[in-house]
C-alpha cells in the first residue's frame, strides 16, 4: 500500500462505524417495548409492546456488532501500519481503555438507578439474582453496553500476539499471502460467509446454554469473553485487518452488494422461520437438524448483511460529507453515554397510558437531542473531544476536514 492511500480519509468506513454505533442506541430504545420482556422480569419492560419491533431488534442485532468489529479491525491495521505495535497499543490505551474506565464509572450508577426506578414502578420488590445467558469466566463484572470496549482490548492483545507468532513462523510471508488470496477469493465468489461462519457454528452447536434468538452471545459480563464471541468478533476483526492490507477487496464488495443483500435476506428469513418472530429470552428446544440449519441461516445472514452494508457504503458514501463526518465524530460519545439516558426515559414513561409508538418516538427524539447537544456544546471543542477522538476542533473548522496534525481516518473508537 502506498503512503497516499494511508493518508486519505476513509469516509465510507467512518459512515459504517457511525451506523453501527447509532443503531445500537435504537436497539436499546426498542428493548422496552418487546413482547415477553415483562414476563421475563425485565424491570423496564413497558406494557405496550410490538411484535414488529421484535423483528427490527432481531435484524439490527443480527449483524451490527460484526460490522463494527470489521471496521475496528480495518483501522487497527491502519494504525499498526503507521505506528507499529507499540504505537498501536499506546493509542488504543488512550482511546479505548481510558474511556472504558471513565464511562463505566459515569454510566453504570445511572443505569442502576433507572433499573431500580423501573422495578419499583412494576412492583418488583426484590430483584432476582443476576444471571447471564452465557458462561461467565472470572469475576462477573457487568460491562453493560461497554462490553465492546473490553472486547476490543482483548482482541488487540490477541491479534498482536498472533501476528508476532505468524511472522516468526512465516518469515517469508508465503502463508500470509496464501491466506490473503483465499479470503479475497472467498469474498469475490461468495463463499466467505461459510468460511467465516463455520468455526462459530461449531462452537455454538454444542452449547446447551445458547439462547438462539439473541444471536452471538455478547460477553456482557466476566473478564474472559466466551469462546463463541471471541471466534465471531475475532474473525470479524481479522477480516477488517485483511481489508486494510487488501483495499481492492472493498471495491469487490461495492460491486457485489446486491448478491450479498440477497444472501442476507435468505439467511435472515430462514433463521426467523426456525426461531420464530416473537422475542425469546430462553433456549429454544430445536432438534439437532433444526439447530444446525438455524446456525447456517443465522451466520449466512450475518456475514452477508455485513458485506452488503460495507459494499453499499463504499459504493455510495466514499465522497466527503459534512453531515456524515459530523455523525462519525459524534457517534462515539453518543453511544458511550446513551444507555442511562434511554433507560431513565423508559422508566419515566413506564406507566404512561400511551401507545408504544409514541413512547418510542419520545425516547429516541429526546435522547438524540440530549446526545447531539451535549456533543456539540460540551465535547466537540473541549478536552473531551481530545480524550475521545484525539483532537479538539476549533471554531470554523469544516466537519469533513481533519485539523492539521489530527490522526484523520483513525479518529474515534475503532
Amino acid at each position: 500500500m502506498d503512503i497516499q492511500s494511508d493518508q486519505q480519509r476513509f469516509h465510507h468506513l467512518d459512515a459504517v462505524r457511525s451506523w453501527a454505533l447509532l443503531a445500537g442506541i435504537v436497539l436499546h430504545a426498542i428493548m422496552s417495548f418487546l413482547p415477553g420482556y415483562r414476563e421475563a422480569g425485565w424491570p423496564l419492560a413497558d406494557g405496550s409492546t410490538s411484535a414488529g419491533l421484535g423483528i427490527l431488534y432481531y435484524l439490527i442485532h443480527l449483524f451490527r456488532m460484526t460490522l463494527f468489529f470489521v471496521v475496528a479491525g480495518f483501522f487497527a491495521g491502519l494504525l499498526h501500519a503507521r505506528l507499529g505495535t507499540r504505537g498501536l497499543l499506546k493509542n488504543r490505551l488512550r482511546r479505548v481503555a481510558l474511556p472504558l474506565v471513565a464511562f463505566y464509572v459515569l454510566t453504570m450508577p445511572l443505569t442502576v438507578v433507572a433499573i431500580v426506578w423501573g422495578a419499583r414502578q412494576l412492583g418488583i420488590k426484590a430483584m432476582a439474582k443476576m444471571e447471564f445467558p452465557m458462561p461467565v469466566i472470572g469475576p462477573p463484572v457487568p460491562w453493560a453496553h461497554l462490553w465492546f470496549l473490553y472486547m476490543l482490548l482483548v482482541l488487540y492483545v490477541l491479534v498482536l500476539l498472533l501476528r508476532a507468532v505468524v511472522v516468526r513462523i512465516d518469515s517469508g510471508g508465503t502463508a500470509r499471502s496464501a491466506a490473503g488470496r483465499l479470503l479475497d477469493r472467498s469474498i469475490r465468489y461468495g463463499f466467505a460467509p461459510v468460511l467465516l461462519g463455520a468455526p462459530v457454528a461449531a462452537s455454538l452447536y454444542g452449547a446447551a446454554w445458547w439462547v438462539q434468538w439473541q444471536g452471538i452471545p455478547s460477553p456482557i459480563a466476566g473478564l474472559v469473553p466466551n469462546a463463541p464471541s471471541l471466534l465471531a468478533y475475532g474473525s470479524a476483526f481479522l477480516v477488517g485487518w485483511f481489508l486494510h492490507r487488501h483495499q481492492q477487496t472493498l471495491d469487490v464488495l461495492a460491486m457485489r452488494w446486491p448478491a450479498y443483500l440477497a444472501g442476507a435476506l435468505i439467511g435472515t428469513a430462514g433463521a426467523l422461520y426456525l426461531a420464530g418472530t416473537v422475542p425469546r429470552l430462553t433456549v429454544i428446544p430445536l432438534g439437532s437438524v433444526e439447530r444446525a440449519l438455524y446456525l447456517c441461516a443465522y451466520l449466512l445472514g450475518q456475514w452477508c448483511a455485513t458485506f452488503c452494508v460495507i459494499g453499499l457504503a463504499v459504493r455510495w458514501r466514499a465522497a466527503p460529507s459534512v453531515r456524515w463526518r459530523y455523525l462519525a465524530d459524534a457517534s462515539y460519545w453518543m453511544y458511550l453515554i446513551h444507555l442511562p439516558i434511554v433507560m431513565l426515559l423508559q422508566a419515566w414513561m413506564l406507566q404512561w397510558p400511551l401507545h408504544w409508538s409514541i413512547k418510542l418516538f419520545l425516547v429516541l427524539a429526546i435522547t438524540a437531542a440530549v446526545l447531539l447537544a451535549s456533543y456539540h456544546f460540551l465535547v466537540r471543542r473541549s478536552f473531551l473531544g481530545v480524550f475521545l477522538n484525539g483532537r479538539r476542533l476549533p471554531r470554523g473548522t469544516r466537519h469533513d476536514a481533519a485539523p492539521s496534525g489530527a490522526p484523520g481516518p483513525v479518529a474515534g473508537p475503532p
